[in-house]
């Protein structure tokens, strides 16, 4: 996720939004995002972008009217994966760890990663399974491997972890 739409900025189908990445270049004119909101999603060229600190006035392709803008409110902006710079190895993106499935050392299945907080200490990834839920933190040794293209994040079930 890029950006979440606040509200509608003017008459004309501007947005204002708040940003979510630190890439200026997703914003560029011409750029497509992704609109993840009520409704089907859809897709959109940038027309223009204003940056206001933490927030910015978008103005998509399409989007003509306060009407429309007011459809999009609360909608998610995305990029494709396509579009995504790549990471370096143990670096993942936030929804590549979302759903999945969480298993120990001996094969246990103990969940699926539902939740990422972010905290000031590092983020910590929370983990609904049958027996409840419990947190998984993103830092040090807990987590021993993650398998996108199985959908597996293996940890150290440790003692008083769940």
């Amino acid at each position: 996720m890029v950006a979440t739409v606040v509200r509608p900025h003017g008459l004309d189908g501007t947005l204002k939004v708040k940003v979510e990445s630190d890439n200026p270049d997703r914003f560029r004119a011409g750029s497509r995002l992704l609109i993840n909101g009520p409704g089907p999603a859809a897709s959109a060229a940038v027309e223009r972008f204003v940056p206001q600190g933490r927030f910015g006035l978008l103005k998509l392709e399409g989007i003509d009217s306060v009407e429309q803008a007011l459809a999009l409110r609360n909608a998610d902006l995305a990029v494709g994966e396509q579009e995504l710079r790549p990471l370096p190895s143990g670096d993942y993106y936030t929804f590549q760890l979302l759903g999945l499935k969480v298993t120990s050392l001996e094969g246990l299945e103990l969940g699926r990663v539902v939740q990422i907080e972010t905290l000031p200490a590092g983020d910590i990834y929370l983990v609904q399974g049958p027996e409840g839920n419990f947190y998984v933190p993103a830092r040090g040794d807990i987590i021993r491997q993650v398998d996108l293209e199985r959908g597996t994040m293996v940890i150290d079930d440790q003692e008083g972890l769940r």
